[in-house]
């Protein structure tokens, strides 16, 4: 992708805006088999996985206390083992309610208020608007409202599997200067949900992943759901193909994208969602409360609808305007994900697959389409070009790099049948020189000047992309010792 980080955010808003026939107009569902065995919707879903490269895709549909399930290709692909509802993936974005939860839990037993202070609990917390420290509450970080710049924080938080991650991200917020006064305007951010997780397991009083366990996964049932679990086979495109891949773990990150569960485990989190289960009270209210807003100066607009109709983000959740649709979308470098809970038609759908792809987004939309009685519209395939674009940039310059090199190699005996001035070709060896740095500095920084670095390029992005960057760095490289060697040559035969 052109911009990873920018993509992410884009996935995960832009996931909440592809559902145009999401009206509130009350529509009796269809029978969820019915919609899952439609063959015009398998054979575009397969389009989609075929053009898409998607190694595996499981989807949920829940309509009351009906749930189907529909699986597609692989959980791994050189085992042969075929995606079933069992299958583990990373929930990525879609993880974000579930820490939102935690903290409106905490909130049930009276250990705090999301009006309450982030520096209430970590005394060390503080961050800065206007030159001047700022008093961030708990419910700026579960909108999104907060003011922490995305870009400046995403690219620092490191991988690693050490519980100190925990506090060691939320600690990169310390002192920082906000984009805007908290509350009063919208900025996607990670870090956000981060804090909040490191702040659940102090008041908690215990490791953020077994709070969620046990006041969460567990009364839901979802038994086959955590933190620290093995997932499917991850991939990731590579010139045109999908090969496997492993993304490193971030500890840290544990708040904001890291829920590992299954489509099984997802149509209980759903039926939760609607209220279609006995669960304990404190749960029930704390659910039901993660679906509102109740202060106006939370209510944050987070984007629209072509019609114009606004979407609001709160506690994990990007909500429409009647708080009657709830939806988010999730990519991690292994996974992406998509989940729409519809109230007024008592339905759910979540889907997921083991690569970064728009397959699950189309996928879910088109299901939620149908289970709203609504006819099926194909629409373009849309994929992501940066693996196209980086495989044909490194193949162009490993091309460019051989003849540099026939060049560069035959150089002196060209040069010695040429009569040229030494003083003509100084000139051009010191615009060349000064022409090659400075290309050669803007690619080596070309990852930080868009908000990244070099580890963030090789996780979140296809390997093609890196791979192109070190051509093109080796071809400038090379272009400077030939200018040099050049010099040398003309030198000689004066």
């Amino acid at each position: 992708m052109s911009n990873k980080l920018k993509t992410i955010i884009s996935i995960v808003l832009s996931g909440a805006m592809l559902f145009s026939s999401s009206m509130t107009v009350s529509v009796n569902a269809v029978d969820t088999k019915e919609v899952l065995s439609d063959n015009e919707l398998n054979d575009y879903i397969e389009e989609y996985i075929d053009t898409e490269k998607t190694p595996g895709l499981a989807l949920t549909v829940v309509n009351e206390n009906d749930v189907s399930f529909k699986n597609w290709g692989f959980d791994n692909i050189s085992d042969q083992i075929p995606t079933t509802e069992t299958t583990h993936f990373e929930l990525a974005s879609v993880s974000k309610a579930f820490t939102a939860l935690s903290v409106l839990l905490l909130q049930e037993e009276g250990k705090l208020s999301i009006n309450d202070s982030v520096s209430d609990y970590l005394p060390w917390f503080n961050v800065k608007w206007n030159g001047e420290n700022y008093d961030l509450k708990i419910w700026h970080l579960l909108n999104h409202t907060s003011g922490i710049p995305e870009e400046k924080t995403f690219s620092k938080i490191k991988s690693g599997t050490d519980d100190k991650l925990k506090e060691e991200t939320a600690r990169l917020a310390v002192n920082l200067n906000l984009n805007f006064e908290p509350g009063t305007d919208f900025e996607y951010c990670n870090l956000g949900y981060d804090i909040l997780a490191y702040l659940t397991e102090i008041v908690a009083e215990k490791p953020f992943e077994e709070y969620v366990t046990t006041e969460i996964f567990q009364p839901i049932g979802m038994n086959d759901s955590g933190y620290d679990i093995p997932t499917a086979q991850g991939y990731q495109k590579c010139f045109g193909q999908i090969i496997e891949y492993n993304a490193p773990r971030f500890k840290g990150s544990q708040g904001d994208g890291y829920v590992i569960t299954t489509t099984s485990d997802m149509s209980l989190w759903i039926k939760a969602q609607l209220g279609n289960m006995e669960l304990p009270e404190k749960l029930k209210n704390a659910i039901e409360k993660s679906h509102h807003i109740y202060e106006d100066n939370q209510y944050i607009k987070c984007g629209e609808m072509e019609d114009g109709t606004e979407r609001f983000y709160a506690n994990g959740w990007i909500m429409s305007e009647d708080k009657g649709l709830l939806t988010h979308s999730g990519g991690n470098p292994n996974f992406t994900t998509m989940l729409f809970v519809d109230y007024d038609r008592n339905i759910g759908v979540f889907a997921a697959s083991n690569i970064q792809a728009t397959t699950p987004l189309m996928a879910a939309d088109c299901v939620y389409d149908m289970m709203s009685g609504k006819e099926l519209i194909r629409k373009s395939v849309i994929t992501d070009p940066t693996d196209i674009i980086a495989s044909t940039v490194a193949i162009a310059f490993l091309i460019l790099l051989i003849v540099i090199l026939i060049l560069t190699i035959t150089q002196k005996k060209r040069l010695s049948k040429k009569s040229v001035s030494a003083r003509k070709e100084k000139v051009k060896l010191t615009i060349k020189l000064i022409i090659f740095t400075l290309l050669l500095a803007v690619m080596i920084s070309l990852p930080y000047l868009v908000g990244y670095n070099y580890m963030m390029a090789a996780v979140w992005m296809p390997y093609s992309v890196l791979t192109a960057l070190i051509i093109v760095d080796i071809d400038l490289i090379m272009l400077i010792i030939s200018s040099i060697r050049r010099y040398i040559v003309m030198s000689q035969n004066k």
